[in-house]
């Protein structure tokens, strides 16, 4: 079992209780593998429900991704809602829209009973580059007229006041949207979940699943679990557990990195508690911490980088956006690895009879894992069908290892074409 990367949110959560390793075989229901906060939605909305449940994490609770992340929670998938639109059809965007902000809530719900140390801040800025053509302020009103998102657009004028940066033109506010420890989170889930009736292990690395007539046998290096519904929920680190899933999913690096405390010299730029991020695919996504640290994520690789090396890289971002922070002392700064899929929209729903995928959550995991939490253990405890919108995105192929590749030549042609469109700033000594 590994321990905690050295992350500010490792070093900030708030508890550091451990769940027994499993040790011999046992029976449940369900079989819940991967302690993440997808994993533990399940286990947690199953619980709740009253079910049988079991849960087995290969190292410690939240120790993936779902500790890892910038702490973004909002409404949406990675794939706009101008494509769900335009590939089913405005009602089934609709639909898909609402459970995703019917997730947020219970985000909220959680995050708020947990209190400040897991519920950081609220609202999200959401900021065009000033080299970007088109303004923001005619997605803002489709996005309200279709779906009352709620979203609010900020002029040049007004951003500026609010951030001290000539990278920016206009933006447009999200006051639905949550800032979150997500560590902390994922390991109050696991708390609540336990309180309420699931069994959790951590420490139990599955290695495994056999069919065992009506039910399935997950075998991990300590002991086994007989159950009748098995739900993979793994991520990036789920392995070739189901061949299908696996081949159909990327696994993707995205990099953090914290400051140490410097109140008034972040105050003098980034003049709101809202979190920010900007409309590129290469996009910088940050927010002060309420001890006055920088959060600061951003660029994506196939490949994983040393901290050093992240350390230079997102220093290095921070002073192409906000020149006077360019001697901010970084403090931690770590990885993630994030599985996507082709389809850039999450697997939610049965595999095969009593298997159940829940993955590929893209950049918009703290809130979608919550949302195939509920719809899992809903369909399993009460026959509840609303999976089922997620089934037409299917598993396409994703190109295993050559996969990795083609999304690190798409991604570095993102990064070109954001350089290319730049004059201003290569002029001024800018960076890529």
């Amino acid at each position: 079992m590994l321990p905690y990367p050295e992350t500010h949110y490792a070093a900030t959560r708030s508890d550091d209780a451990h769940w027994p390793a499993l040790d011999g075989d046992c029976e449940a229901e369900t079989c819940v593998i991967g302690g993440g906060l997808a994993g533990l939605a399940t286990a947690l909305g199953l619980a709740e429900r009253g079910r049988s449940v079991v849960l087995l994490e290969a190292n410690r609770m939240g120790w993936g991704a779902s500790g890892r992340n910038g702490g973004f929670a909002s409404a949406g998938y990675p794939l706009s809602m101008r494509d769900l639109v335009a590939q089913r059809g405005i009602s089934d965007a609709a639909a898909l829209w609402r459970l995703s902000a019917e997730a947020l809530s219970v985000v909220g719900r959680r995050a708020e009973t947990l209190g400040p140390d897991t519920l950081q801040g609220h609202g999200a800025l959401r900021c065009r580059m000033a080299w970007q053509p088109d303004t923001l302020g005619e997605r803002v009103g489709w996005m309200n007229e279709h779906f009352a998102a709620g979203l609010v657009h900020l002029p040049p004028g007004e951003l500026r006041g609010l951030l001290a940066t000539e990278a920016y033109a206009d933006g447009f506010l999200n006051p639905a949207s949550l800032q979150i420890q997500p560590l902390n989170l994922a390991r109050g889930m696991a708390h609540a979940a336990a309180a309420a009736g699931a069994r959790l292990h951590e420490g139990a690395e599955v290695v495994a699943i056999e069919a065992a007539g009506a039910a399935r046998k997950v075998v991990a290096r300590s002991g086994s679990v007989m159950a009748r519904h098995v739900v993979l929920a793994g991520g990036a680190h789920q392995g070739m557990l189901h061949t299908g899933l696996g081949l159909a999913t990327v696994p993707v690096a995205s990099f953090v990195v914290a400051t140490k405390p410097a109140s008034k010299q972040l105050s003098d730029a980034i003049r709101t508690g809202f979190a920010v991020s900007d409309t590129r695919v290469a996009t910088d996504y940050y927010r002060v911490l309420p001890d006055g640290r920088l959060l600061w994520g951003g660029r994506a690789s196939a490949f994983e980088y040393a901290p050093e090396t992240l350390r230079g890289l997102l220093k290095r971002d921070i002073a192409r956006i906000y020149p006077q922070l360019a001697d901010l002392e970084i403090e931690s700064a770590w990885s993630g690895l994030i599985p996507i899929a082709r389809h850039r929209m999450p697997v939610i729903g049965p595999l095969a009879e009593g298997l159940w995928a829940a993955a590929c959550f893209g950049g918009l995991g703290l809130v979608n894992t919550t949302l195939a939490g509920e719809l899992i253990a809903s369909a399993i405890a009460e026959g509840d069908d609303r999976h089922r919108h997620f089934a037409p995105f299917g598993l396409p192929f994703a190109g295993g290892t050559y996969g990795r590749a083609a999304f690190q030549f798409i991604y570095w042609r993102h990064q070109f074409e954001d350089w290319f469109k730049r004059p201003r700033a290569r002029k001024a000594g800018g960076q890529p």
